[in-house]
């Protein structure tokens, strides 16, 4: 089957690691996959060789001109492969897509990344949004929340396929046993990420816990705004805005608690990989519910309000204050392994995919 994914490789996010992952899960089951590049390749992530990609970001000619400019190139790359399946993960290539030809385009399938209840849609995105819908053939979405917020065609078109959590073989098999006495949050220094509430969080158990530090990692417009809250807590010693690593799992793994203060996730990779390699975790219930999909709360895990500090501030104390139990929800989180593996999780895109065979 000729499959087309379109992507937006701006950088090291959620939606351009799992784009990716899709075209070399489908091009590793011997289908023509074309990855068809539309805004920066920066992409940090390894594309498989089998994967033919077409880079059109050299096709914007100004800031005034770029939607036009991706149109017209999108349309004429497409317009050489002629792939059977065109599958989208931004909605902006999802509606240019339902203003050309099928024939052109093949059938569409739109994947949800975030919260389909967003403010933005409210105003011209929404419209947008529901005249591109009636041409897309089949929907994916990553939480039963973010599928249920759509009612009739959409629904009846529509699969809930969470993300794959892709841990290293034969890494992280077991908790650790030696945790170290710190707390991590890994995630975009944004407001969506909300790290601010966690902050706050911590600086209300800080004094009841003076050995144990913070740490979060990732990069961010917020940074300084973040330090500022920092110092202003007079916190500097104790909680510390690390960057961004390429060692990532190696410095979750060692955590006592990993925190998940969003409020909003359209599926949380990194509470996904912290639960995977057996790290005790703790999540807002952010929208449209994914981390509700992945944690059972009081058995693999724990499910707090959003935006609540003292709700937070007292699951983050019971946590730390009870490493039995925290180390049986760690065990029990590695069930995610199995439950959401590359394989497991791609065989069911493979799947809905060929059900559009024609």
């Amino acid at each position: 089957m000729k499959i087309v994914c379109v992507g937006y490789l701006q950088g090291a996010g959620g939606a351009e690691r799992q784009i990716i992952m899709l075209a070399n899960a489908l091009a590793e089951r011997h289908h023509d996959v074309h990855l068809v590049v539309l805004a920066e390749n920066k992409s940090k992530y390894s594309i498989a060789e089998n994967v033919i990609v077409h880079d059109l970001t050299n096709a914007e000619d100004s800031n005034k001109k770029r939607s036009v400019d991706r149109f017209r190139a999108l349309k004429s790359e497409l317009s050489k492969i002629r792939p059977d399946v065109s599958i989208h993960y931004w909605l902006q290539s999802a509606y240019m897509c339902a203003m050309m030809k099928k024939s052109i385009t093949g059938r569409i399938i739109y994947s949800e990344r975030g919260d389909p209840g967003d403010a933005e849609y409210k105003g011209i995105l929404g419209v947008v949004r529901y005249l591109a819908f009636r041409k897309v053939d089949g929907f994916v979405f990553q939480s039963e929340g973010a599928r249920d917020f759509f009612k009739g065609r959409v629904l009846k078109k529509s699969i809930v396929i969470q993300n794959s959590v892709e841990i290293p073989e034969g890494k992280f098999l077991q908790p650790c046993l030696k945790r170290e006495r710190k707390v991590v949050n890994v995630g975009r220094l944004h407001q969506q990420k909300n790290q601010t509430l966690l902050i706050n969080a911590f600086a209300k158990i800080a004094g009841q816990f003076p050995e144990y530090i913070l740490e979060i990692y990732g990069d961010g417009d917020l940074k300084e705004i973040l330090q500022e809250q920092i110092e202003e807590l007079g916190l500097h010693k104790r909680i510390e805005l690390k960057g961004t690593t390429s060692h990532i799992l190696e410095k979750v793994y060692t955590a006592s608690l990993f925190v998940l203060t969003s409020d909003y996730e359209g599926m949380p990779n990194a509470l996904m990989e912290a639960m995977a390699i057996g790290v005790p975790c703790i999540s807002t219930d952010c929208k449209p519910g994914g981390a509700r999909d992945l944690i059972k709360n009081g058995e693999n895990g724990w499910i707090v309000p959003r935006n609540d500090i003292e709700v937070l501030a007292e699951r983050m104390t019971s946590v730390l204050s009870c490493p039995e139990q925290s180390d049986r929800m760690a065990k029990n989180a590695l069930e995610i392994r199995r439950t959401h593996s590359s394989k497991k999780i791609f065989d069911r895109w493979e799947n809905f995919i060929i059900a559009f065979r024609d």
